[in-house]
Parts: structure tokens; sequence; C-alpha cells
């Protein structure tokens, strides 16, 4: 096997890992649904109001685009927000046209970015006198909270990542950086066998550019090697995408989506 080849089955196993950590999202959200496919694509519903979080997903290095459309044409999708997305920029025009024909003509890309975990991600996280900390099932309205603030959006949407049972999820952990007792950044991490996602970085815009953020990922990083996972894996907006190199992720490709 050369380089590459292992290069490239380390971002296949990533992918599926970032599936699987969706799959368990949707398991503990009501009215949620995991469907898979036998070549690579799968329906995600968790009903969060975001289309990243819902729709048809192929994590094959080749999508296939007649399950894509056959997935597509679920009538579970009809009450959700959703997307179809595929790895990879070079995208099947067939796919391309099934999106089309679901209202889904906007097309994005999002980087997938991975770090190979060590001892150095034990450090404990901080910036300056802020503190990351875990928070509890009982503390679900502080982190619903803390991400309409950090994510500028209406609260009630971010109830799909505050429940009791998925801040007890024994895979899953909310976290907070307080300053001060007043959260300052969120981060959320998912622990799928050697693999941990990060999800959830959000700053309010206030405390932004302070290293918070830097943090709440930290925090992730540490406890998923503790756990025993040697990669990390997440998808970064553009903007994000500098802070996260400078913790040792790097794009190992980016993703299209097609959403309305």
């Amino acid at each position: 096997m050369t380089d590459v080849d292992g290069m490239q089955d380390a971002v296949d196993d990533a992918a599926q890992a970032w599936m699987a950590a969706l799959a368990l999202f949707s398991q503990v959200q009501p009215g949620g649904l995991y469907r898979a496919g036998a070549h690579g694509t799968s329906e995600l519903i968790t009903g969060a109001a975001m289309p990243f979080l819902n729709g048809v997903v192929s994590t094959a290095r080749t999508a296939d685009a007649e399950e894509i459309a056959a997935f597509a044409a679920s009538p579970a999708l009809e009450s959700v927000a959703w997307s179809v997305q595929v790895r990879g920029e070079q995208v099947d025009d067939r796919i391309v046209a099934t999106a089309a024909g679901h209202g889904l003509g906007q097309r994005m890309h999002l980087p997938f970015m991975l770090k190979e975990l060590d001892e150095s991600d034990l450090a404990a996280p901080g910036a300056g006198d802020v503190k990351v900390r875990r928070l509890l099932g009982d503390e679900g309205d502080l982190y619903r909270a803390a991400l309409a603030v950090g994510y500028e959006g209406p609260e009630e949407i971010f109830a799909v990542f505050s429940s009791r049972d998925l801040m007890e999820h024994p895979s899953m952990r909310a976290y907070v950086a307080e300053e001060d007792g007043v959260p300052v950044a969120t981060s959320f991490g998912v622990l799928v066998g050697d693999h941990v996602g990060v999800f959830n970085i959000a700053v309010p815009p206030e405390y932004r550019r302070r290293g918070y953020g830097r943090a709440a990922t930290a925090a992730v990083l540490r406890d998923g090697y503790e756990a025993g996972a040697r990669t990390a894996f997440l998808h970064a907006s553009d903007l994000g995408v500098p802070l996260y190199q400078t913790m040792g992720f790097h794009i190992a490709e980016n993703w299209t989506l097609f959403i309305a």
C-alpha cells in the first residue's frame, strides 16, 4: 500500500466515523431516523432546523447516483429542511439533477478536516482565566442558551443539542467555556471507536478572537484522546479553517452540499 492509499483509507475511515456520529445523534432525537444503503448512501433525519443535519449523505469515495436518487425520494424528508451531501467537489451530473429536482439548487463546499491526536492534546484547555467544563444532563438550558448566543440564532432551534438523553449519552459530551461564570464558547464531542468528532464550536461576537473557541475545541480533543481516540474530525466553515490549522488539523477533502 502506498502512502497515498493509506491517507485515503484514513479519510474514508473518518468519513464513516462522521456518519456514525450523526447516526448516534439521530437515534436520541424524537422522530429521528437513520437508514443506510448498500453503496455508501444514508438517509439522516435529526429534526434539527438545519439542512446540514438532515438529508441524503454519501460517504463513499464515489457517490452512487442511483442510490442517492432513491433515498432522496423518501417521504420522511418532506417534513424537514434537508440537503444532499457527497464527498469531493466533482459531482456526477445525475446527482446535481436529483438535488435540483427536489428544490436543492444551491451548491456549497464544506472543508472536512482531520487531526492525528497524541499526548500533546492532553494539556488542560484554557485561555487566560477561562475554564472549560463538561456540562451535566440537568444543564441543558444553559447549553441551549449558550449555543444560541454563540451562533446568533433563536434559542429554540438548538433544543436538539440540549436534551438530557443527548448530554448524558456515553459517547457524547457537551462543553462550555466560562469567564467569571459567563459562557464564552461551546463545543460538543462524539466518540466513535478511535475517532472523536468535534461539533458546535460557537463563540458570542463580543468574545471572539480571544482563544475561547480554541479552548473549547481542545477540551473535546483532550477527553477524546483519554477515551482512546487517535483521530479527530470536523467540518469547518471557511472562517474556521485557519484556527483549526493552528491546532494541527488539515483539510482532508472538501464535501459538496446541495441545499434549498
